[in-house]
This record gives structure tokens, sequence and C-alpha cells, in this order.
């Protein structure tokens, strides 16, 4: 990730926000998914676009789960009345858009767009 926003000149919080989302994928892939011990379990492709955006297309091989039809978390409600669970989608719906999912065969893919906002310098 270092490479590919130093590549494209993406401020440190555009990658810090990437490794994020893209860590809680690979985690509920590995955890949730069934891809632990699977050799080539998940790929990433990144590619930047010319509307100042990110274009991100993770693929996994765990079993089928369609995150844009999941239900959303209920974050109003207090700590000790939530159901374990769905902070990580959560978090992909704030930080990512236009996200979608489509299985092909054996893999999940989920292709999003992440918006590059410019730095503000701090004086």
């Amino acid at each position: 990730m270092v490479e590919f926003c130093s590549a494209h000149n993406l401020p440190a919080d555009t990658e810090f926000q990437l490794n994020l989302v893209l860590e809680e994928l690979f985690v509920n892939a590995i955890r949730h998914g069934g891809c632990g011990g699977l050799k080539d379990a998940a790929c990433i492709q990144l590619d930047c676009t010319a509307q100042n955006a990110v274009q991100i297309e993770f693929r996994d091989r765990g079993q089928a789960f369609d995150l844009t039809a999941a239900p959303a978390a209920d974050i109003g409600a207090p700590l000790s009345e939530r159901q374990a669970g769905g902070l990580g989608i959560h978090l992909v719906r704030q930080m990512m858009r236009d996200v979608a999912y489509r299985r092909e065969g054996e893999w999940n893919i989920l292709t999003m767009l992440h918006s590059v906002a410019e730095e503000q310098e701090t004086l």
C-alpha cells in the first residue's frame, strides 16, 4: 500500500483509510469466510481514476457473502445491548462509495471507490 500511495502521490490519510478497510475485509474473509489456510485466499487490485478516487477490487475465495445486502450495524444502541459484529461493514460503508458485490465461481468480488481528499496544509 505504501508503494501504491507514494507512486500516486496520495495523502497519508488516504493510505491510512485504504489500509484500514482492506485489513478489515481480509481479516473477515479469513475469520468468518472460511479462507483460513487457503492458498491465494484473497486478491486486491487498486487503480487511481481520473475522478480523484482510488478504485478497489477485493476478491476472496470464502463463502458467498454480499456485504451490500448485510443489515446495518446498530451503532446507536448502548454497548451492552449491541450484537457482536457488523462494525467492519459499517466502516467499509462509511469510507467507501459505489460499493458493489458479485460472485464469480468461487470468488466474492467487491468493487468500490474511495474519494481522495486534498490534504490541508497546517500552519
